[in-house]
């Protein structure tokens, strides 16, 4: 394994717990390594050193160089990038599969937050899906594979995401077909064709914000009349409501999700319970402010607003936005579930934007729950950069 010096700005990002390094961290060029190769990063004359995957093919305004851990300079010629996979691997799903639910449906591998970054791993029912997005991973997909198939006991699949792996040069390859995913959480089953899911499958990533709103309402002595689940995707929040003891929910979203909001209306029991809006989220917000419709629970959970930070603006003002709407066309007393997905928008400026848009809206509203994202998708702090998933529940009083 090749050494390479870091600088001193290299040096005090690792010690303040920076995972990734630009070149000019870095107290010499990286151009004669191959893309994805692991190397050791050290300090002369210091025994401290921290193998990194570097990619020498990404321009000097991005990072180039990926932490993974910290060895002395005794154990680099010993250290087997294919064995610290394997372990990583087996390491977080044993973490996964200590909490009750999470043994047959959760993301069992997430990134910076499990130690690896660029690798992604959800495992379902019937599958595993993996997408990887940096060269250090790439290298060692073969590995994973037969790694995934082995702790799981299910077919896994790549889905290679050519927008993610683009930043770093890399080939999308062709992949079996993906089989119609199975998914349980929370009680609850889902089906997904392969044909429209998005990113990884399905969003696990708000399941512990999803139970909590089933706690909620169960604690309720009046249980909402009506409810609408914008940005519905398969139907995920509505579900938990109706599992609840609601009777009907509206399911709004853009895309071509009918078939499995119906299919999971039926295979969880609610047939006749629900009813899919194809439309955009706005416009149906706009028609139901028009007809003067309202629901006593809005669950609005939007894709990300913003695909990196000199979006941020444009990000805060379309919740302000949404979240007015949302306000406007919930009746008093009634209940709203705001969440967000956007990593560039930090928990503090979300609730922020909600309240303000409250206060825009003359509604008077009252806190009673704040989440974050499920426990397979670890953070060691409310200050780490993967803890972006954000929930906040009102009512209005």
């Amino acid at each position: 394994m090749r050494k390479i010096q870091l600088a001193k700005t290299g040096l005090n990002k690792i010690k303040a717990n920076h995972k990734e390094l630009k070149s000019t961290d870095l107290g010499e060029s990286i151009k004669s390594l191959s893309p994805g190769e692991w190397c050791a990063l050290h300090l002369p004359g210091n025994n401290e050193a921290w193998v990194a995957y570097v990619n020498p093919l990404i321009d000097d305004k991005y990072p180039c160089a990926q932490i993974v851990d910290s060895i002395s300079m005794n154990e680099i010629n010993s250290f087997d990038p294919a064995v610290f996979i394997k372990t990583k691997i087996k390491t977080a799903f044993k973490q996964r599969i200590k909490f009750k639910g999470y043994e047959t449906g959760s993301r069992i591998f997430y990134g910076t937050g499990d130690g690896l970054a660029g690798l992604i791993i959800d495992h379902f029912s019937n599958a595993c899906i993996i997408q990887v997005n940096t060269a250090g991973i790439d290298r060692y997909r073969d590995l994973i594979n037969a790694t995934v198939s082995e702790v799981t006991q299910t077919a896994s699949f790549f889905l290679d995401n050519p927008k993610y792996r683009e930043k770093e040069f890399l080939p999308t390859f062709e992949t079996k077909v993906l089989p119609p995913l199975e998914v349980v959480e929370n009680g609850l089953s889902y089906k997904l064709r392969s044909e429209i899911i998005q990113k990884v499958g399905f969003y696990y990533d708000h399941r512990e914000n999803r139970i909590q709103l089933q706690y909620l309402l169960n604690r309720l002595k009046k249980l909402p009349s009506n409810a609408v689940d914008l940005f519905s995707y398969t139907g995920a929040w509505g579900l938990n409501a109706l599992k609840a003891g609601l009777k009907q929910v509206d399911f709004v979203d853009q895309g071509d999700f009918g078939i499995e909001v119906s299919e999971a209306l039926k295979i969880n029991g609610f047939t006749g319970q629900g009813t899919f809006f194809r439309q955009d989220v706005f416009k149906f917000l706009d028609d139901s402010i028009s007809k003067g419709k309202k629901y006593d629970l809005i669950l609005c959970d939007p894709p990300a607003f913003a695909k990196s930070s000199l979006q941020k603006i444009q990000a805060l003002e379309g919740y302000s936005k949404l979240h007015r709407k949302v306000f406007k066309t919930t009746n008093q007393g009634g209940l709203c579930c705001f969440s967000s997905c956007t990593h560039y928008i930090s928990h503090e400026e979300f609730q922020k934007n909600i309240s303000d848009a409250a206060l825009k809206e003359g509604k008077k509203i009252q806190l009673v729950y704040c989440g974050m994202q499920g426990w397979d998708h670890p953070v060691k702090s409310l200050e780490d950069r993967s803890n972006y998933i954000k929930s906040y529940f009102y009512i209005l009083e």
